[in-house]
């Protein structure tokens, strides 16, 4: 049961996230997707022949703009962000003077942040499939909806397993936005490509697992092809939401170190 630290915390942390130029941003960048999905109706209103139809931009955006750009983008500031924040703000000696555990403050800080994350994502991923899929007709919109169910949850996955992953990067290391930009778009969105046993330890190759991409050109089919079924993808993405978040509150729970000799990256 959550205690009334524990809201407060998480209250706080999303407000905080919300009102901040970074969470401004943030919005601004999930509204880009709607642009380009007015722009197609556009195109095809004024007359030109599109060849690959709203259904095609709507995965391709999915694909490319949501799992291999916004999730590790807005995880990896978010995240590191959580501690990071109130070190470079001086709150940190309050945050740990307060009769609360460490770890919950971690928690709770992250519980709030992710919260707000997953919810403008999923607005932004309605929007975007409702402007995309009615350039075929608003039947077409309808009928699909068990697509956009599944997206959802697997941004939604996305977010916390990119969290845990780049809070812990967060408490962990003195330069964890370096680290945090080789990871999520070195390591992720590289290995996770490739053929092969290493993607298996990225983030993003489950998530392909659990998201076959049909409208996607059949060499992009082949590449997300896997062997792997939907269920070890749950578990593995499962296990790394753990273990991030079991190793970011045991950092959590070691820093020793003043708040003013922390560097947030």
């Amino acid at each position: 049961m959550l205690t009334e630290a524990s809201r407060a915390l998480m209250s706080r942390s999303a407000k905080t996230y919300t009102l901040s130029v970074r969470g401004v941003l943030f919005m601004f960048l999930l509204v880009c997707p709607w642009i380009l999905g007015f722009f197609l109706h556009l195109v095809i209103f004024m007359g030109a022949e599109v060849a690959q139809g709203g259904a095609t931009l709507y995965e391709n955006l999915v694909l490319w703009y949501f799992q291999g750009f916004w999730l590790p983008l807005a995880t990896l500031f978010t995240g590191v962000a959580l501690v990071a924040d109130d070190a470079e703000g001086g709150t940190l000696p309050y945050l740990f003077g307060r009769p609360v555990r460490r770890r919950t403050i971690l928690l709770a800080k992250f519980a709030g942040v992710s919260a707000v994350l997953i919810a403008e994502t999923l607005v932004s991923l309605a929007g975007t499939y409702v402007i995309c899929w009615s350039e075929a007709g608003f039947g077409q919109v309808f009928r699909n909806l068990d697509a956009l169910v599944l997206d959802a949850v697997v941004l939604t996955l996305g977010i916390l397993v990119y969290g845990a992953l780049f809070s812990f990067l967060g408490v962990a290391l003195k330069k964890p936005l370096l680290w945090g930009f080789f990871i999520g778009f070195g390591w992720e969105n590289l290995v996770g490509w490739l053929p092969g046993f290493l993607k298996r330890f990225t983030v993003l190759f489950h998530l392909h697992t659990l998201k076959p991409s049909g409208n996607m050109p059949e060499f992009l089919q082949q590449l997300l092809a896997s062997t792997e079924s939907k269920l070890a993808a749950i578990l593995f993405l499962a296990g790394y939401f753990v273990l991030f978040l079991f190793l970011s509150c045991w950092f959590m729970g070691r820093m020793e170190a003043p708040a003013q000799e922390r560097e947030g990256g």
